[in-house]
């Protein structure tokens, strides 16, 4: 821990030496207000507190709640912030705020002058929690959602029509960013077509508060949104925002194509611009949100002139069924007399996965390539992933 941190645990217990640190405290709590990357409708930060007050500490949390504490900070981060509260959160979550708070800055790095502001101003959003809370299991079997149900909802007349409007909108960058990384202009379209409505509804949420709420409520995910936490706290301080403005989805992802902040950090991408140029605009940029969503594509397996889906021809149905899990080489289920009906055929060492989609004419089956698997990456849905496929298709009949 650094020697910082250590002097805020070291002074918090001493009520003697509190008051000589609340000018130190309120100076370490400004934080940047230059706002390099505008947002569209940002609703007003709260102004930072001029101290963090000291409380109490804590009782320990019963034993019978052990499961849903944080994971254990690092052994050198024991007492770190113990006499903090955090009033944007219940005060049964107090324990937990301080544990997560010590986490931030030793398991992840960051300073606690970063670290302690954000999560002051934070709030406990109940909705977001709610939002993305599963259902409790049924004692009756669901019945599957049909992937046409879901694949109709995204290829609406007037979505399509939305598309072929950005399409002639941005057609020259569309191809030079479909140039330089590979990745169909129509796919992407199709990610920003499910993802936001081609940036029409990209979330009122604030994004820290989303990922503290999600780690307090969901244990099993709370590794997880934790280090979200982490990463929307550095990727504030790197775009020169103030944490609270950054907006997004209950699930705490941003932009026209909804990228959490890991994926901000790790993926993103200044459209033409050298490396190490600063972080780009994923709310407002159009080639920033292609770049770097065809960064994404090609960090995650996409191969640049390979097909998506193929549908099937299938002469032993009841053979097929063993082939629905699982990658094979494409020679192995020809071999199977399972075939493209259509399209150009590919090496038989091309590894790819057998999908029995239910259609309104029934089950058809589909072979899947990597560039499928590529999509799956930015949402493990087979039912997304194939509207994606869907809506691009849909999409090139209509822009030609």
């Amino acid at each position: 821990m650094s020697s910082t941190a250590d002097l805020y645990c070291d002074v918090f217990s001493s009520r003697r030496t509190y008051a000589a640190l609340l000018s130190g405290i309120a100076a370490l709590l400004l934080t940047a207000c230059a706002t390099k990357v505008p947002y569209q409708s940002a609703a007003p930060i709260s102004p930072a507190p001029s101290a963090i007050v000291p409380a109490p500490l804590a009782a320990t949390p019963p034993a019978a709640n052990a499961e849903n504490i944080a994971p254990t900070p690092l052994p050198e981060a024991a007492n770190c912030s113990q006499n903090l509260i955090f009033p944007g959160f219940p005060e049964s979550d107090q324990q937990r705020m301080r544990d997560f708070a010590c986490t931030l800055q030793t398991q992840y790095h960051l300073p606690p002058q970063w670290v302690l502001p954000a999560l002051y101003n934070a709030r406990f959003n109940a909705r977001a929690l709610a939002l993305m809370t599963p259902p409790p299991p049924s004692p009756v079997p669901l019945r599957p959602y049909p992937w046409w149900r879901y694949r109709d909802r995204f290829l609406r007349p007037d979505r399509l029509q939305r598309g072929v409007e950005f399409w002639n909108a941005h057609r020259h960058i569309l191809q030079q960013v479909a140039t330089k990384y590979g990745v169909s202009p129509e796919i992407l379209l199709g990610i920003l077509n499910i993802e936001t409505g081609f940036g029409s509804f990209q979330g009122n949420f604030r994004v820290l508060d989303a990922n503290l709420s999600l780690a307090l409520g969901l244990p099993a995910r709370r590794a997880f949104f934790l280090r979200e936490s982490a990463a929307t706290i550095e990727l504030a301080h790197r775009l020169g925002r103030p944490v609270s403005s950054l907006r997004g989805s209950e699930a705490g992802a941003m932009g026209m194509s909804q990228f959490l902040a890991s994926s901000y950090l790790k993926y993103g991408t200044v459209w033409d611009d050298p490396p190490g140029e600063g972080l780009p605009d994923l709310w407002t940029s159009v080639p920033d949100v292609l770049a770097s969503t065809s960064r994404f594509f090609l960090a995650h397996g996409w191969r640049p002139g390979q097909p998506v889906l193929q549908e099937a021809s299938v002469e032993n149905p009841v053979q097929a069924e063993q082939f629905l899990h699982g990658r094979y080489a494409l020679a192995q289920l020809t071999a199977l007399g399972i075939r493209p009906r259509a399209g150009r055929a590919m090496p038989g060492n091309t590894p790819v996965g057998l999908l029995r989609l239910a259609t309104e004419r029934g089950p058809r089956y589909y072979i899947a390539y990597p560039n499928f698997y590529a999509i799956m990456g930015y949402n493990p849905s087979i039912n997304y992933s194939a509207t994606v496929w869907a809506y691009a298709e849909a999409l090139r009949a209509r822009v030609g």
